[in-house]
């Protein structure tokens, strides 16, 4: 069974997204239940990243993968021989083997027990900058799907904000919600590396084919909304001009897709709709334009409104600030209630001025596009490094912490 495994594994590998996900999916669909799980068990590196296969049989892949790395940089951090990365990464991890809530269950003798729900992950890697797709809900029963896809200064570390951020989301669109974290690139680290288009043009092929991934686990009436912020808004860009399949798109202060692409019109798939969130007063993420002109800008864009008399959204990372109009409208989006969606007008350059009070938007352009932007990010990544020495936890803090997990999480099964 192993060496079909590899067969497969090897035969898809350069095959289009939908036949790869497609020979997957039927490859599992052929094996008994209990052989399926002892391949995820004794294969996990292989079964827990690969798009098609039953989301159940990757979540044990990769739990498996979590507990053996969380094990390693424990014996490393025990003996002393760790380094202030290795003991940030074991903290992360201990983290991650936290469970994500309880349900009840009846045991064999009839009593009603609280059990504890692991976290589900379609994709670990424990290793380097470190790489995770996260799914909350049960993608074979939600309604609505929602993926959003977080954008630099997303390491294994950071990313559990994002984790939060869909939480309020799902809470946001309501019942039969289900959301996905997904980090399953390598995010640039910082504004310098922010300013190439490596990273995301990398992401892209790996977003299309975990969509298509997607489409053959979850309901046949289930929609999918696509979610992109800021440099996640460029993979989400990149991955749609290579065909990335979802029922909507949504964007949030965007650096823009690429200089040649100036309407929706060039990217979105025929039947489908994308939606941007009117640039909010002050991102200079946006505004910069970095990578071309931002998507809320473009004509043909469904705009939709920032702010209400509660919440009035300012900078860049306040799109999803809860009460906000920006993160209704978000909410009525994945679960389908477009006609509830409020609109923005287009911002025009004079608006930009009057809004921002200054007339520093244009500027601010010229200024992300030239030399000059290299010495200022090199700067703010530098302070940003400093932020994450300070952060890193003491020995005993991660030693105690990786204890409570293994007391949780209990013998092997």
């Amino acid at each position: 069974m192993s060496e079909d495994l590899d067969a497969l594994i090897l035969r898809v590998r350069d095959l289009p997204h939908d036949r790869a996900v497609a020979e997957v999916d039927a490859f599992f669909g052929s094996l008994p239940a209990e052989a399926a799980r002892a391949l995820a068990e004794s294969r996990p590196e292989q079964v827990g990243p690969l798009e098609g296969a039953p989301p159940e049989l990757r979540y044990r892949s990769n739990h498996l993968i979590l507990g053996a790395a969380h094990q390693r940089l424990h014996a490393l951090v025990e003996s002393r021989d760790a380094t202030l990365a290795q003991r940030r990464r074991l903290a992360t991890l201990t983290a991650m083997l936290q469970p994500a809530g309880k349900r009840l269950e009846v045991d064999a003798d009839g009593n009603r027990v609280a059990v504890d729900v692991p976290r589900q992950f379609l994709l670990v890697d424990p290793e380097g900058q470190g790489r995770m797709i996260e799914v909350q809900g049960d993608l074979r029963t939600a309604r609505n799907i929602a993926v959003l896809v977080p954008g630099m200064n997303n390491d294994l570390e950071r990313v559990r904000s994002q984790s939060v951020r869909a939480k309020e989301i799902g809470e946001e669109a309501g019942p039969g919600t289900a959301m996905v974290v997904w980090l399953g690139y390598h995010a640039p680290l910082g504004l310098t590396e922010g300013r190439s288009t490596e990273s995301s043009r990398a992401a892209a092929p790996l977003l299309c084919r975990f969509q298509e991934g997607l489409a053959v686990v979850r309901a046949p009436d289930a929609k999918v909304t696509l979610i992109g912020n800021s440099y996640g808004a460029q993979v989400v860009a990149r991955a749609m001009l290579e065909g990335a399949r979802a029922h909507r798109y949504l964007l949030t202060g965007s650096p823009g897709v690429d200089p040649s692409i100036t309407s929706a019109a060039q990217m979105t798939p025929p039947g489908t709709e994308l939606f941007a969130v009117a640039r909010s007063r002050g991102d200079y993420v946006s505004y910069a334009e970095q990578h071309g002109p931002d998507p809320a800008s473009f004509p043909d864009v469904v705009r939709i409104e920032t702010d209400n008399a509660q919440v009035q959204i300012t900078g860049h990372v306040s799109y999803f600030d809860k009460n906000s109009e920006s993160m209704i409208n978000v909410g009525r989006i994945v679960r389908g209630g477009l006609d509830a969606v409020t609109l923005a007008a287009r911002t025009t350059p004079e608006e930009e001025t009057r809004l921002l009070g200054t007339s520093w938007a244009g500027p601010l352009r010229t200024l992300g596009q030239s030399k000059a932007a290299v010495p200022i990010s090199k700067a703010y990544d530098g302070l940003a490094a400093l932020r994450t020495v300070a952060s890193t936890p003491s020995r005993k803090t991660v030693l105690d912490g990786a204890r409570r997990a293994r007391t949780q999480e209990g013998p092997e099964r």
